[in-house]
């Protein structure tokens, strides 16, 4: 399978924009966490889907920027984590079962927020 597919629109349309750099940056965590493959929840998200889940109207993952992947407990999130920040993630969000990845530069650069 091309590990771009994981990132397409999780609505049906099958739209995906993602840029190439956050299908590297996901495959360097997994590879750094040694957990096995780690889940897109969220890749490049249209318009409409992007509305459907309440995201941002400005939100990264428009513009194929960001990633949420999943995670199933707090040692697995701490390792998304530290793996994110050790590959050079200065953007993330941190949600109950996933670590947001996003690597938007018109955005500020080292940030960290909960949902």
């Amino acid at each position: 399978m091309d590990r771009r597919e994981l990132f397409e629109c999780k609505c049906g349309c099958r739209g995906n924009l993602i840029d190439p750099r956050v299908v590297t940056m996901h495959q360097a965590i997994e590879e750094e966490c040694l957990m096995g493959d780690l889940p897109v929840n969220s890749g490049w998200r249209c318009q409409k889907h992007n509305k459907a889940v309440g995201g941002s109207p400005t939100s990264s993952h428009l513009r194929g920027l960001a990633a949420d992947i999943g995670c199933k407990s707090s040692a697995q999130r701490y390792e998304l984590l530290r793996a994110a920040m050790h590959q050079g993630v200065g953007r993330i969000g941190i949600g109950k079962n996933f670590v947001h990845i996003d690597i938007d530069r018109s955005k500020d650069k080292r940030v960290i927020w909960l949902y």
